[in-house]
């Protein structure tokens, strides 16, 4: 299934509303669990319904809240991925009938579409809704002048969501309590801190392995439709298959993990509209004088610092050890087919690779992807913190 506007950034949107509809439509039912909803956003993350008694079948619940939930986010989507959504939904539907009342079907699903409801009219205040059908902005004018971002080959056009840093986070104030500090300045002498950082990256790109191309085009999710969000969302779905967590536990490492990816790109893309830096190809090509170097897989069309995969990745492992443990042995089998299956010894290692990628494919500067993994662990940190036990130890 693929839905047009929905790039990396959008998508770490709709992973967090979903997963906390997820985790919501469910909790009444969870033992010594609470509802995170007063703590998102100010507080203000909607009135969610309570439960009027206990005949639930909170599967059912789920099962609701998720179609509705899909559908309200993905509103451009595709007649046949409606359909889809809705063979889904009736399918578990028709199997959930066997094993409760017509009373407490009635009941569940009507908690759960009530759940997505409340929390889909939410989104619409956090400064993002519909954002696949306004990507860029007429009202953004790039800032001109030296060492600034200009549109790079490949990706030529306007900077997408530059007021996206400006957007409402599920923790309060983390865009902010994230940030890093300025970039090394800019310099164009052969001699600088800033010519010696972007040459380090060039004279990486003139001895790159099979298996730094591989890791490139492995973490740039090509040639596939997938993107940054989807393929972290991927690994926690096959650590969830394969520790055979109940519902309650992947529910709320869905809403855990979507919650690192929204904010997570709140804050970089706050930096990255900050300071606006140029990117590698456009100092490689003007500056250095070497016009025919190119980057290994497309640029893409918003400006350099930080590095979006490192902020992002470094979250969502953050957010991956508080569940399942810091040394946590993995693999990744999202690209068995192309690349081969990918393991780490621990959620960490993925991070720096993921991050790593980007210098490799010529993309960002190590600074950006060294900078954007300290940002995205802060971000991950902050998640961490959000009370979803009663006993309020965040797990």
């Amino acid at each position: 299934m693929t839905t047009a506007g929905f790039n990396s950034i959008v998508s770490d949107r709709s992973f967090a509303y979903a997963g906390l509809t997820l985790y919501e439509s469910i909790v009444p039912g969870m033992n010594n669990y609470q509802s995170v909803a007063m703590q998102l956003g100010a507080g203000n993350a909607g009135n969610l319904p309570d439960i009027k008694n206990s005949s639930y079948y909170w599967p059912a619940s789920a099962n609701a809240a998720m179609a509705v939930i899909t559908k309200s986010l993905f509103g451009n989507t595709s007649p046949a991925n409606i359909s889809s959504i809705d063979s889904l939904e009736n399918a578990f539907h028709t199997l959930f009938q066997l094993e409760v009342s017509p009373a407490e079907m009635e009941n569940s699903e009507k908690f759960g579409k009530q759940v997505a409801t409340v929390i889909f009219e939410w989104s619409k205040t956090d400064g993002a809704h519909e954002a696949y059908s306004h990507v860029t902005s007429p009202a953004y004018t790039p800032p001109t002048g030296a060492g600034l971002w200009v549109p790079t080959p490949l990706a030529f056009g306007a900077p997408i969501h530059p007021f996206w840093g400006n957007n409402r986070s599920f923790v309060m104030g983390i865009a902010v309590s994230t940030q890093p500090g300025p970039p090394i300045a800019y310099s164009e002498d052969s001699n600088s801190p800033f010519f010696k950082m972007v040459n380090e990256l060039y004279i990486i790109s003139q001895s790159l392995t099979h298996e730094d191309s591989t890791i490139v085009k492995f973490w740039a999710d090509l040639p596939t439709n997938y993107n940054v969000p989807a393929h972290a969302t991927g690994i926690l779905t096959q650590l969830i298959v394969l520790n055979h967590l109940p519902l309650d536990k992947a529910a709320l490492a869905y809403a855990k993990h979507g919650i690192a990816l929204n904010d997570g790109s709140i804050s970089v893309m706050k930096t990255k509209y900050t300071y606006n830096l140029i990117r590698p190809v456009s100092y490689i090509r003007n500056v250095m004088n070497h016009p025919g170097w190119n980057t290994v897989v497309p640029t893409p069309p918003h400006p350099e610092y930080s590095a979006a995969h490192a902020v992002i990745s470094a979250a969502a492992a953050t957010v991956l050890e508080n569940i399942f443990g810091t040394h946590y042995r993995f693999t990744d089998h999202s690209y068995d087919n192309l690349y081969g299956a990918r393991t780490y010894n621990s959620f960490d290692e993925y991070a720096i690779e993921a991050g790593r990628s980007r210098v490799l494919g010529g993309l960002h500067y190590s600074q950006s992807v060294n900078t954007g993994l300290i940002q995205g662990r802060k971000v991950g940190d902050a998640v961490n913190k959000l009370r979803f036990q009663k006993s309020g130890n965040g797990k």
